[in-house]
């Protein structure tokens, strides 16, 4: 049994409420006291004894009351630690300076094999850690920096932090917590770190015919899990429908990482993909560090650019692809990892497998599945929706109220080639709203680029007098001819035309033979 009794501050009072106990042979095993409360674990204690006594007890000064609990409070809070612990999903060791286990939970116990948190208590951590290691941790007290181990074929980051104990207005360090984190959970940790906002395919904007076809197929190869290739223009989006397959994947609850495979030299993007073993080089951080391949595991990696790998890097990747394994920089053992493969690029990844400049092998393991981002081109009939879309979304970064986007200015942007795409148009919208103070946004406010402003070089009212101008495209069309005709003239190619305005080379030669007009293969 054990009683909780309320009671005055008085100095003897506990040893007064022993002594009732000890006097009728009645053993305690353990005794709490919080503020006017005395908690007694007293085994032996039944209700019936309990009634012998009550009176005697209920006679010392300062006794109020006494009745059955079902723990101490030194008990509760055990409980609740242990409770805490074992929610949390790392393997978590509490030690004494000594290296002397204190306290663990059950996925501490799980990795050390044994079958119970308790059986850990008392074993030195040395028995479960390399002794270097454990030496390390004690010599230092607990503060040194993130390092890697490995713990019955499993991998993790240890980070170990003191626990300190106030006494007399001073920290005693008394010891240390120890926590493992696998390298999947860093792994999902960095996908949420990375993520803005929701990534499903309902957040891709685009209700024209072509965008609800390439929807619908990106939904049906979400589900399949292999390779997938995304093809397309730069700023098309194919970043956006990798996540969004990602979300629409069985493996949607794992980690999704991604990697630019043409922002960083061959070095690093090797040992950001493949990570490296302790000692492989110089500047190497201690213990070695896990890449994005091992970080994603179980989830997905989605490597853009892909068609900027060196032959080195496809060589490895390849390797990858066809069993699951690889070797970090350095390391000597192969690491199994369960990852899908999204890539991307904006190349024509398939002509350069043909002449040489891409692994034929690579490409074949990579396009199992493909997918295509159309262009701003292919869908200019989504260009309104995006334009009112990236004008309220930039008010909202700067925190203005959105202004109104006129039918003029919409009927520009639709109007507008677009060699950059949807990021090309977000990025204009974004620094014509930063630099508009009014509550309407038309024609004359949205800063194209200096590249596109060709207008002011050709009267329109002298050009287009008594042209055919039987509504807006009529127009556009008209003024389209004018304007690639006097521009022809100085730069007589499609290629210079293209620099020239700004726009793709392929747009520009499609005008050039609408308007009959000879481009130069220069």
């Amino acid at each position: 049994m054990r009683l909780e009794i309320s009671c005055r501050d008085r100095v003897g009072i506990t040893h007064d409420t022993l002594a009732v106990l000890s006097s009728r042979k009645i053993d305690v095993r353990a005794v709490d006291m919080v503020a006017n409360h005395i908690y007694l674990d007293v085994p032996q204690l039944s209700r019936a004894r309990l009634l012998e006594i009550s009176d005697e007890l209920q006679a010392l000064p300062g006794i109020i009351e006494f009745c059955e609990t079902d723990m101490l409070p030194s008990e509760r809070r055990r409980a609740q630690l242990h409770a805490v612990l074992s929610a949390l999903p790392e393997p978590v060791f509490a030690i004494d300076l000594d290296g002397i286990i204190v306290l663990a939970n059950s996925k501490a116990a799980h990795i050390c094999g044994v079958i119970v948190p308790e059986d850990l208590r008392g074993q030195h951590l040395s028995k479960y850690f390399s002794s270097e290691l454990v030496a390390d941790i004690i010599r230092l007290k607990f503060s040194f920096s993130d390092r890697e181990i490995t713990i019955g074929g499993s991998t993790y980051m240890m980070r170990a932090s003191q626990i300190n104990l106030t006494a007399s207005g001073e920290n005693e360090n008394v010891g240390g917590a120890v926590i493992l984190q696998p390298l999947e959970r860093l792994g999902s940790m960095l996908s949420a770190l990375q993520k803005h906002g929701e990534a499903g395919f309902d957040t891709i904007i685009g209700d024209s015919k072509l965008m609800h076809t390439t929807k619908k197929r990106a939904l049906r190869l979400a589900t399949v899990d292999a390779p997938l290739l995304i093809l397309g223009e730069t700023g098309t989006g194919k970043e956006l429908f990798a996540r969004a397959c990602h979300q629409s994947s069985q493996r949607a609850a794992k980690s999704f990482l991604a990697l630019n495979c043409a922002a960083l030299p061959e070095s690093l993007a090797e040992s950001e993909l493949f990570g490296y073993a302790a000692g492989a080089f110089t500047s190497a951080v201690k213990g070695g560090k896990p890449g994005l391949l091992e970080l994603s595991d179980e989830g997905t990696l989605f490597l853009d650019e892909i068609g900027e790998l060196t032959p080195h890097l496809q060589a490895k990747l390849l390797r990858f692809l066809q069993d699951g394994s690889f070797r970090r920089i350095g390391g000597a053992s192969e690491i199994q990892v369960n990852v899908r493969i999204i890539a991307a690029t904006n190349r024509d990844i398939e002509s350069m497998s043909e002449h040489g400049s891409f692994r034929p092998d690579l490409f074949f393991r990579l396009n199992v599945l493909n997918l295509h981002t159309p262009s701003l081109e292919e869908r200019r009939d989504d260009i309104p929706q995006l334009a009112h879309f990236f004008v309220d979304r930039a008010a909202a970064r700067i925190g203005r109220v959105a202004p109104l986007l006129t039918d003029n200015a919409v009927k520009a942007l639709v109007a507008r080639d677009w060699p950059g795409n949807v990021r090309e148009l977000e990025n204009i919208l974004f620094r014509s709203v930063s630099l508009h103070d009014g509550p309407v946004l038309d024609v004359q406010d949205i800063s194209f680029d200096k590249s596109s402003a060709v207008s002011t070089e050709i009267s329109l009212s002298d050009e287009l007098n008594g042209a055919p101008l039987h509504n807006y495209q009529h127009a556009i069309e008209s003024f389209e001819r004018i304007l690639f005709t006097k521009l022809f003239t100085d730069f007589p190619s499609s290629r210079k035309l293209a620099a020239r305005l700004g726009i793709s080379h392929t747009t520009a030669a499609r005008k050039l033979h609408k308007y009959g007009l000879t481009s130069s293969p220069r």
